[in-house]
């Protein structure tokens, strides 16, 4: 009897112990999971942007009847769109200072009437774009978004002038998202 009594607080232990376990085994056990999970979104805007690397040109004096060019990669355009555009040139008015020179919507000269020309980094005389006043025609249609590219411009002096006095035009390129 005396060696149960010893035994008695290891059995109590060992009977405390199984149902301490019994207990844990029947409480449903909580996965370690995140509580939140977190998305970055990202959005890009529609932006149209460019700009030119040339902000003038002067072709000095010009002779009656006499075509002057630049080369067909002056001009540089540099796209930072981040969509297709559709590009246009044209001029913004007519010829000013002394006697002004009507800008031709053809590019034919005539008595106090220039026209210009442009060529998308060609051959002059190939492919050549008539720049407009009234409607604008497109220097590059369809340009992927972020594409640089250079252009010429042609000028067709007029047949016959009324003065000597410098003569302004500004020439613009346009991009819409296309």
């Amino acid at each position: 009897m005396r060696r149960m009594v010893r035994e008695w607080p290891v059995l109590r232990l060992a009977v405390v112990l199984s149902l301490v376990v019994a207990l844990f085994l029947m409480v449903p056990m909580v996965a370690s999971a995140a509580t939140t999970a977190n998305i970055t979104v990202n959005a890009t805007p529609a932006f149209v942007g460019i700009s030119c690397n040339v902000a003038s040109y002067d072709y000095g004096v010009v002779a009656a009847s006499s075509t002057t060019n630049t080369t067909t990669s002056y001009f540089g355009i540099t796209d930072s769109s981040t969509v297709q555009t559709d590009q246009t040139i044209g001029v913004t008015g007519n010829w000013t200072g002394g006697t002004g020179w009507t800008h031709a919507e053809d590019g034919n000269a005539g008595a106090d009437t220039a026209g210009l020309l442009a060529n998308l980094a060609g051959t002059w005389g190939v492919s050549d774009i008539i720049v407009k006043y009234a409607s604008p025609n497109y220097i590059y249609e369809n340009n992927t978004a972020g594409n640089d590219y250079a252009f010429g411009l042609g000028l067709q002096a007029p047949t016959s002038y009324s003065d000597g006095a410098e003569k302004t035009v500004t020439v613009q390129v346009t991009a819409s998202q296309g």
